[in-house]
Protein backbone atom coordinates (compact mmCIF):
# COMPACT_ATOMS: atom_id res chain seq x y z
CA UNK A 1 0.00 0.00 0.00
CA UNK A 2 2.69 2.24 1.01
CA UNK A 3 3.93 2.13 -2.47
CA UNK A 4 0.42 2.80 -4.28
CA UNK A 5 0.42 5.66 -2.09
CA UNK A 6 3.95 7.14 -2.96
CA UNK A 7 2.95 6.40 -6.66
CA UNK A 8 0.20 9.06 -6.49
CA UNK A 9 1.99 11.53 -4.96
CA UNK A 10 4.96 11.05 -7.07
CA UNK A 11 3.00 11.53 -10.27
CA UNK A 12 1.03 14.65 -9.06
CA UNK A 13 4.23 16.40 -7.89
CA UNK A 14 6.54 18.62 -9.73
CA UNK A 15 9.73 16.88 -8.03
CA UNK A 16 10.59 14.71 -5.40
CA UNK A 17 12.53 16.28 -2.52
CA UNK A 18 15.24 15.07 -0.10
CA UNK A 19 15.77 17.47 3.28
CA UNK A 20 18.81 17.09 5.66
CA UNK A 21 18.14 14.69 8.48
CA UNK A 22 19.49 17.14 10.79
CA UNK A 23 17.79 20.53 11.19
CA UNK A 24 17.95 23.50 13.77
CA UNK A 25 15.68 23.20 16.27
CA UNK A 26 14.79 26.38 17.51
CA UNK A 27 12.71 26.87 14.64
CA UNK A 28 10.12 24.20 15.13
CA UNK A 29 10.10 25.25 19.11
CA UNK A 30 9.44 28.85 18.12
CA UNK A 31 6.79 27.73 15.55
CA UNK A 32 5.12 25.02 17.36
CA UNK A 33 5.81 26.26 20.83
CA UNK A 34 8.40 25.51 23.91
CA UNK A 35 6.43 22.20 24.83
CA UNK A 36 7.45 20.57 21.42
CA UNK A 37 11.15 20.76 22.39
CA UNK A 38 10.10 17.85 24.44
CA UNK A 39 9.72 16.06 21.66
CA UNK A 40 12.37 16.64 19.72
CA UNK A 41 16.09 14.17 19.59
CA UNK A 42 18.34 17.24 19.95
CA UNK A 43 22.14 17.15 19.80
CA UNK A 44 24.44 20.41 20.19
CA UNK A 45 26.88 21.78 17.20
CA UNK A 46 29.03 24.46 18.49
CA UNK A 47 26.23 27.75 19.24
CA UNK A 48 23.23 26.06 18.09
CA UNK A 49 20.98 23.30 18.68
CA UNK A 50 20.33 20.37 16.05
CA UNK A 51 17.23 18.32 15.90
CA UNK A 52 17.11 14.50 14.16
CA UNK A 53 13.79 15.92 11.26
CA UNK A 54 10.71 15.88 13.49
CA UNK A 55 8.62 16.98 10.46
CA UNK A 56 9.08 17.87 6.60
CA UNK A 57 6.72 21.03 6.13
CA UNK A 58 9.36 23.81 7.39
CA UNK A 59 12.49 21.81 5.38
CA UNK A 60 10.82 21.84 2.17
CA UNK A 61 9.87 25.26 2.76
CA UNK A 62 13.14 26.65 3.21
CA UNK A 63 14.02 24.20 -0.01
CA UNK A 64 11.59 25.91 -1.85
CA UNK A 65 13.22 29.67 -0.30
CA UNK A 66 16.40 28.18 -1.53
CA UNK A 67 15.87 27.03 -4.61
CA UNK A 68 12.62 28.25 -6.23
CA UNK A 69 11.12 31.25 -4.24
CA UNK A 70 9.95 32.67 -7.39
CA UNK A 71 7.94 29.89 -9.06
CA UNK A 72 5.08 27.90 -7.55
CA UNK A 73 6.31 24.28 -6.81
CA UNK A 74 4.70 21.24 -5.77
CA UNK A 75 6.78 18.55 -4.05
CA UNK A 76 6.48 15.11 -3.11
CA UNK A 77 8.70 13.85 0.08
CA UNK A 78 9.38 10.17 1.80
CA UNK A 79 11.70 9.66 5.22
CA UNK A 80 12.14 9.33 8.32
CA UNK A 81 10.81 11.53 10.97
CA UNK A 82 11.16 11.10 14.30
CA UNK A 83 9.40 12.55 17.45
CA UNK A 84 9.40 11.49 20.99
CA UNK A 85 6.26 10.78 23.32
CA UNK A 86 4.06 10.13 20.01
CA UNK A 87 0.20 8.99 21.40
CA UNK A 88 1.16 5.46 19.67
CA UNK A 89 3.81 3.78 17.72
CA UNK A 90 7.28 4.18 17.48
CA UNK A 91 9.55 7.41 17.66
CA UNK A 92 11.34 6.58 14.68
CA UNK A 93 8.72 6.58 11.87
CA UNK A 94 8.48 6.89 7.83
CA UNK A 95 6.09 9.37 6.43
CA UNK A 96 5.18 10.53 2.75
CA UNK A 97 3.75 13.89 1.78
CA UNK A 98 3.11 16.76 -0.30
CA UNK A 99 3.51 20.60 -0.36
CA UNK A 100 2.38 23.25 -2.76
CA UNK A 101 4.28 26.14 -2.30
CA UNK A 102 3.34 29.89 -3.87
CA UNK A 103 0.11 28.47 -5.57
CA UNK A 104 -2.89 31.16 -6.31
CA UNK A 105 -6.73 30.63 -6.16
CA UNK A 106 -6.67 29.40 -2.34
CA UNK A 107 -10.18 27.53 -2.34
CA UNK A 108 -9.33 25.81 -6.02
CA UNK A 109 -5.98 24.85 -4.41
CA UNK A 110 -7.79 23.82 -1.52
CA UNK A 111 -9.97 21.41 -3.30
CA UNK A 112 -7.11 20.22 -5.86
CA UNK A 113 -4.64 19.26 -2.80
CA UNK A 114 -7.75 17.09 -0.59
CA UNK A 115 -8.52 15.41 -3.65
CA UNK A 116 -5.26 14.24 -4.13
CA UNK A 117 -5.16 13.12 -0.14
CA UNK A 118 -8.41 11.26 -0.72
CA UNK A 119 -6.63 9.05 -3.78
CA UNK A 120 -3.95 8.28 -1.14
CA UNK A 121 -6.73 7.25 1.11
CA UNK A 122 -7.65 4.92 -1.15
CA UNK A 123 -4.68 3.90 -2.44
CA UNK A 124 -4.24 3.22 1.30
CA UNK A 125 -6.90 1.18 1.39
CA UNK A 126 -8.77 4.11 3.49
CA UNK A 127 -11.51 4.73 1.34
CA UNK A 128 -14.06 4.66 3.76
CA UNK A 129 -12.55 6.29 7.09
CA UNK A 130 -13.92 9.01 8.81
CA UNK A 131 -13.01 12.34 7.18
CA UNK A 132 -13.08 15.98 9.20
CA UNK A 133 -12.57 19.51 7.80
CA UNK A 134 -12.20 23.01 9.26
CA UNK A 135 -11.29 26.25 8.53
CA UNK A 136 -9.10 28.65 10.88
CA UNK A 137 -10.26 31.57 8.20
CA UNK A 138 -13.66 31.58 9.64
CA UNK A 139 -12.94 31.38 13.37
CA UNK A 140 -10.37 34.48 12.46
CA UNK A 141 -13.49 36.02 10.98
CA UNK A 142 -15.39 35.60 13.74
CA UNK A 143 -12.90 36.79 15.82
CA UNK A 144 -12.84 39.88 14.08
CA UNK A 145 -16.81 40.65 13.74
CA UNK A 146 -16.75 40.50 17.81
CA UNK A 147 -14.66 43.44 18.03
CA UNK A 148 -12.17 42.10 19.71
CA UNK A 149 -8.45 43.35 20.48
CA UNK A 150 -5.74 42.64 18.39
CA UNK A 151 -4.45 40.58 21.37
CA UNK A 152 -7.42 38.56 22.07
CA UNK A 153 -7.74 38.13 18.98
CA UNK A 154 -4.35 36.49 18.29
CA UNK A 155 -4.60 34.93 22.03
CA UNK A 156 -7.65 32.93 20.34
CA UNK A 157 -6.20 32.30 17.37
CA UNK A 158 -3.34 30.95 19.01
CA UNK A 159 -5.63 28.85 20.81
CA UNK A 160 -7.89 27.47 17.94
CA UNK A 161 -7.73 24.04 17.64
CA UNK A 162 -6.74 23.32 21.36
CA UNK A 163 -9.37 22.24 23.25
CA UNK A 164 -7.79 22.86 26.50
CA UNK A 165 -6.28 26.54 25.97
CA UNK A 166 -9.45 27.49 24.12
CA UNK A 167 -11.83 26.88 27.38
CA UNK A 168 -8.92 28.93 29.09
CA UNK A 169 -9.00 31.75 26.91
CA UNK A 170 -12.52 31.79 27.01
CA UNK A 171 -13.09 31.29 30.93
CA UNK A 172 -10.65 34.39 31.28
CA UNK A 173 -12.09 36.61 28.51
CA UNK A 174 -15.53 36.19 29.82
CA UNK A 175 -14.86 36.54 33.67
CA UNK A 176 -15.76 39.98 35.41
CA UNK A 177 -12.51 42.40 35.39
CA UNK A 178 -9.84 41.86 38.02
CA UNK A 179 -8.77 44.95 38.34
CA UNK A 180 -11.31 46.59 40.56
CA UNK A 181 -12.50 48.44 37.29
CA UNK A 182 -9.64 50.21 36.39
CA UNK A 183 -9.65 48.57 32.91
CA UNK A 184 -13.41 50.26 32.37
CA UNK A 185 -12.27 53.73 33.48
CA UNK A 186 -9.43 53.76 31.04
CA UNK A 187 -11.82 52.90 28.48
CA UNK A 188 -12.89 55.94 27.32
CA UNK A 189 -9.21 57.22 27.30
CA UNK A 190 -7.58 54.71 24.98
CA UNK A 191 -10.04 54.56 22.80
CA UNK A 192 -9.09 58.06 21.27
CA UNK A 193 -5.22 56.81 21.00
CA UNK A 194 -3.21 54.94 18.88
CA UNK A 195 -1.71 51.25 20.40
CA UNK A 196 1.47 53.71 21.65
CA UNK A 197 0.18 56.12 23.20
CA UNK A 198 -2.41 53.63 24.54
CA UNK A 199 0.66 51.89 26.21
CA UNK A 200 2.15 54.76 27.61
CA UNK A 201 -1.12 56.20 29.49
CA UNK A 202 -1.15 52.75 31.34
CA UNK A 203 2.48 52.45 32.19
CA UNK A 204 1.81 56.05 33.69
CA UNK A 205 -1.23 54.89 35.54
CA UNK A 206 0.88 51.31 36.70
CA UNK A 207 3.74 52.39 37.14
CA UNK A 208 5.43 52.12 41.09
CA UNK A 209 8.96 52.65 41.11
CA UNK A 210 10.23 50.56 43.42
CA UNK A 211 7.16 48.78 44.95
CA UNK A 212 6.99 45.00 44.97
CA UNK A 213 4.22 43.95 42.09
CA UNK A 214 1.12 43.12 43.39
CA UNK A 215 0.30 39.15 43.30
CA UNK A 216 3.86 38.74 42.10
CA UNK A 217 2.77 40.40 38.84
CA UNK A 218 5.04 42.67 36.68
CA UNK A 219 4.37 45.80 35.45
CA UNK A 220 4.34 44.29 31.80
CA UNK A 221 2.23 41.79 32.90
CA UNK A 222 -0.72 44.40 34.39
CA UNK A 223 -0.58 46.68 31.68
CA UNK A 224 -0.83 43.70 28.85
CA UNK A 225 -4.00 42.95 30.69
CA UNK A 226 -5.39 46.09 31.36
CA UNK A 227 -4.85 47.10 27.39
CA UNK A 228 -6.47 43.75 26.98
CA UNK A 229 -9.98 44.30 29.21
CA UNK A 230 -10.17 48.03 28.35
CA UNK A 231 -10.19 47.36 24.67
CA UNK A 232 -12.47 44.68 24.58
CA UNK A 233 -16.14 45.54 23.88
CA UNK A 234 -18.43 43.02 25.75
CA UNK A 235 -15.87 40.29 26.01
CA UNK A 236 -18.31 38.36 27.87
CA UNK A 237 -20.78 37.99 25.34
CA UNK A 238 -17.70 37.84 22.68
CA UNK A 239 -17.00 34.35 24.77
CA UNK A 240 -20.48 33.19 24.72
CA UNK A 241 -21.10 33.77 21.15
CA UNK A 242 -17.40 31.88 20.37
CA UNK A 243 -18.72 29.14 22.74
CA UNK A 244 -21.85 28.60 20.99
CA UNK A 245 -19.75 28.61 17.55
CA UNK A 246 -17.14 26.07 18.66
CA UNK A 247 -19.61 22.58 18.94
CA UNK A 248 -20.95 23.69 15.70
CA UNK A 249 -20.94 20.01 13.09
CA UNK A 250 -22.43 19.27 9.79
CA UNK A 251 -21.98 17.46 6.68
CA UNK A 252 -19.25 19.36 4.27
CA UNK A 253 -21.78 20.13 2.00
CA UNK A 254 -24.68 22.25 4.02
CA UNK A 255 -22.39 23.60 6.35
CA UNK A 256 -22.12 26.77 4.45
CA UNK A 257 -26.32 27.13 5.07
CA UNK A 258 -25.60 26.40 8.98
CA UNK A 259 -22.48 28.65 9.53
CA UNK A 260 -25.21 31.33 7.83
CA UNK A 261 -27.67 30.26 10.36
CA UNK A 262 -25.44 30.57 12.88
CA UNK A 263 -23.92 34.00 11.96
CA UNK A 264 -27.82 35.74 11.63
CA UNK A 265 -28.50 34.35 14.69
CA UNK A 266 -25.91 36.19 16.19
CA UNK A 267 -26.19 39.67 14.09
CA UNK A 268 -22.68 39.22 12.51
CA UNK A 269 -21.31 39.93 9.12
CA UNK A 270 -19.72 36.24 8.13
CA UNK A 271 -20.94 36.98 4.50
CA UNK A 272 -17.66 37.60 2.97
CA UNK A 273 -15.55 34.41 4.72
CA UNK A 274 -18.96 32.02 3.97
CA UNK A 275 -18.22 32.50 0.38
CA UNK A 276 -15.02 31.73 0.41
CA UNK A 277 -15.90 28.78 2.16
CA UNK A 278 -19.18 27.81 -0.07
CA UNK A 279 -16.54 28.32 -3.20
CA UNK A 280 -14.08 25.78 -1.76
CA UNK A 281 -17.11 23.22 -1.05
CA UNK A 282 -17.91 23.84 -4.67
CA UNK A 283 -14.52 23.09 -6.19
CA UNK A 284 -14.67 20.18 -4.11
CA UNK A 285 -17.96 18.87 -6.04
CA UNK A 286 -16.55 19.74 -9.07
CA UNK A 287 -13.53 17.82 -8.95
CA UNK A 288 -16.06 14.88 -7.67
CA UNK A 289 -15.71 14.72 -4.08
CA UNK A 290 -18.77 13.41 -2.27
CA UNK A 291 -18.74 16.20 0.35
CA UNK A 292 -21.56 15.17 2.09
CA UNK A 293 -19.46 12.21 3.44
CA UNK A 294 -16.82 14.73 5.20
CA UNK A 295 -18.07 16.15 8.63
CA UNK A 296 -17.11 20.12 9.04
CA UNK A 297 -16.04 20.68 12.70
CA UNK A 298 -15.83 23.95 13.55
CA UNK A 299 -13.92 23.90 16.40
CA UNK A 300 -11.67 21.96 14.39
CA UNK A 301 -7.71 23.43 13.80
CA UNK A 302 -3.97 22.54 13.73
CA UNK A 303 -2.19 23.71 17.45
CA UNK A 304 1.10 24.91 15.43
CA UNK A 305 0.36 28.29 14.84
CA UNK A 306 1.00 28.60 11.26
CA UNK A 307 -2.21 26.83 9.59
CA UNK A 308 -3.92 29.78 8.62
CA UNK A 309 -7.20 28.38 6.93
CA UNK A 310 -8.35 25.34 5.42
CA UNK A 311 -7.20 21.91 7.36
CA UNK A 312 -8.27 18.33 7.46
CA UNK A 313 -7.58 14.84 8.75
CA UNK A 314 -8.27 11.45 8.08
CA UNK A 315 -8.74 8.83 10.74
CA UNK A 316 -6.20 5.93 10.33
CA UNK A 317 -6.56 2.43 11.82
CA UNK A 318 -6.67 2.62 15.41
CA UNK A 319 -9.40 4.92 14.80
CA UNK A 320 -8.25 7.77 16.78
CA UNK A 321 -4.96 9.26 15.28
CA UNK A 322 -5.42 10.42 11.76
CA UNK A 323 -3.20 8.82 9.03
CA UNK A 324 -3.45 11.56 6.58
CA UNK A 325 -3.58 15.28 7.63
CA UNK A 326 -2.83 18.50 6.35
CA UNK A 327 -3.79 21.83 6.11
CA UNK A 328 -2.83 25.57 4.70
CA UNK A 329 0.17 27.26 5.91
CA UNK A 330 0.05 30.78 4.24
CA UNK A 331 1.98 32.68 7.64
CA UNK A 332 4.89 29.55 7.51
CA UNK A 333 6.94 31.54 4.76
CA UNK A 334 7.12 34.68 5.92
CA UNK A 335 7.54 33.73 9.11
CA UNK A 336 11.46 31.98 7.97
CA UNK A 337 11.98 34.34 5.70
CA UNK A 338 9.77 38.57 6.16
CA UNK A 339 11.36 39.53 2.99
CA UNK A 340 9.01 37.04 1.24
CA UNK A 341 5.22 35.68 1.59
CA UNK A 342 4.34 32.47 -0.27
CA UNK A 343 0.94 30.53 0.15
CA UNK A 344 1.64 27.14 0.48
CA UNK A 345 -0.85 23.90 1.41
CA UNK A 346 0.34 20.13 1.99
CA UNK A 347 -0.48 16.75 3.94
CA UNK A 348 1.50 14.04 5.48
CA UNK A 349 0.75 10.66 5.21
CA UNK A 350 1.40 8.71 8.64
CA UNK A 351 2.67 5.08 7.08
CA UNK A 352 2.56 3.18 10.79
CA UNK A 353 -1.14 3.97 11.06
CA UNK A 354 -2.35 2.66 7.07
CA UNK A 355 -3.89 -0.48 6.85
CA UNK A 356 -0.98 -2.57 5.91
CA UNK A 357 1.01 -1.43 9.89
CA UNK A 358 -1.59 -4.23 10.99
CA UNK A 359 -0.02 -7.16 8.49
Amino acid sequence: MSEAVWSVLEAASEMVVSVPLLQPADIFVDLAGEEFRKRLFTTDDGDKTLCLRPDFTIPVCYEHLAAHRDAPKTYAYQGKIFRKRRMSGDPEFTQMGTEWIGHGDEMGTDARLFALAMECAKAAGLADTTVRVGDAHVFDALTKALGLSPGWRARLNAAFGDELRMTGALSRLGSPSASGGLASRLAPALARVNAKEARAIVDAVIGLPGAPPPGGRTDEDIALRLLEQASTADASHAADVIARFLPLTAPLSGAADQLRAFAAAEKLDLDSVIADFQRRTDALTAIGVDTARLTFDAAFGRRIGYYTGFVFEMIGIDGVNEAIAGGRYDKLVALLDPSTSLPGIGFSVWLDRLPEARA
